[in-house]
């Protein structure tokens, strides 16, 4: 689709456009109701997987990877001793494999062969298939959106905002928006996705979007470690904070001991010890630098097994998205060109 000139930008608040205004106090939009309140209603499960279409783009539900794990592990025999009677029937065969592992044997170290391949040995932590990231997953629908709208989010400030200022049509700057959530501060994995990002989505191709959309950052940890994440990562989107993860949790990222098997485009250059260590390096010269983080600041970048996903909101309701699997599982670059209708992805 040939790019067209605007005088407005579609990154929503950043580096190069006025930050975001807030909604007014106490007030707010129930979607599909016209009415406001200022209590959202409680959440129930998400869409059904009907398929429907909106901007060239395919909206069908996927159905639920934890469906059909429950669906396998239920009629798989295994040994489930380690296991209270009434979960073990929720954990597959390679899960059960995995935990059995972690808690009764010894912590496992790196190989130190260097014929080993570390991505090979990494894919003994992987117990979830590959799926197409082109392909949606189970979208929240409406009452899990009106649930989560309250939920504060952070600037680097302290200051709060709700969540669903973000993507209501009544406050949003633009009649799209792409919401990142990310792991916790010092992910490296998380800081390379970025950076992918910043070069891959540049400020030209900002305004080449043809419909304007703002691109939004969501940690883990504690607000005020954003200015350090920034840095990092020179990100030039706006980056908020779900200190609580409660926004996590109810959109359906979970936790996870996942280190993935396959090494995303993002980080192509990036080896699985030069990712592990890297994270160590950012923390010791950031810790090095006067205006760097402090040694309690380790322990404030947020729960290091809380996995993220990627949302595209659309006049208020989420039209695309995908949930990581594991710690190296955001969609590509190149995918979320192609939503936003930059290229084919």
């Amino acid at each position: 689709m040939a790019a067209r000139e605007r005088s407005v930008s579609p990154v929503g608040a950043s580096r190069f456009e006025r930050p975001i205004k807030p909604p007014l106090n106490g007030v707010r939009r129930v979607f599909g109701t016209g009415t406001t309140s200022s209590k959202a209603s409680s959440p129930t499960s998400t869409t059904s997987a009907s398929a429907h279409t909106h901007g060239g783009h395919s909206r069908t539900a996927s159905t639920s990877l934890r469906s059909s794990e429950a669906m396998t592990s239920s009629t798989s025999p295994s040994t489930t001793s380690s296991f209270p009677a009434n979960t073990a029937s929720h954990f597959t065969d390679r899960e059960r494999e995995t935990a059995t592992m972690m808690t009764h044997s010894p912590a496992c170290s790196p190989p130190s062969s260097p014929s080993l391949d570390a991505d090979e040995w990494l894919s003994r932590f992987r117990s979830d298939p590959d799926l197409p990231l082109t392909a949606t997953d189970e979208c929240p629908d409406r009452a899990t959106l009106a649930a989560v709208y309250d939920l504060p989010i952070y600037a680097s400030d302290g200051s709060a905002r709700p969540f669903g200022s973000l993507y209501d049509p009544a406050y949003a700057l633009h009649p799209r928006q792409l919401v990142l959530f990310v792991r916790h501060f010092y992910c490296g994995a998380c800081q390379a996705y970025l950076a992918a990002l910043a070069r891959g989505i540049t400020k030209d191709d900002y305004f080449a979007i043809p419909i304007p959309t703002s691109i939004i950052v969501i940690g883990c940890g504690q607000p005020d470690l954003i200015k350090h994440y920034k840095k990092f990562t020179a990100c030039p989107f706006p980056i908020f904070a779900d200190p609580s993860r409660l926004l996590f949790k109810k959109l359906g990222m979970v936790l996870s001991a996942n280190l993935s098997r396959v090494r995303p485009e993002y980080m192509k250059d990036i080896s699985a010890p030069a990712w592990l260590a890297g994270q160590v390096t950012t923390i010791r010269k950031s810790l090095a630098d006067p205006e760097g983080i402090r040694k309690r600041d380790v322990w404030r970048g947020g729960n290091p097994m809380q996995i993220g996903g990627e949302f595209l909101f659309e006049d208020g309701e989420v039209v695309w998205c995908h949930r990581m699997r594991g710690y190296r599982g955001h969609a590509e670059v190149r995918v979320l060109r192609g939503l936003l209708g930059l290229e084919e992805a």
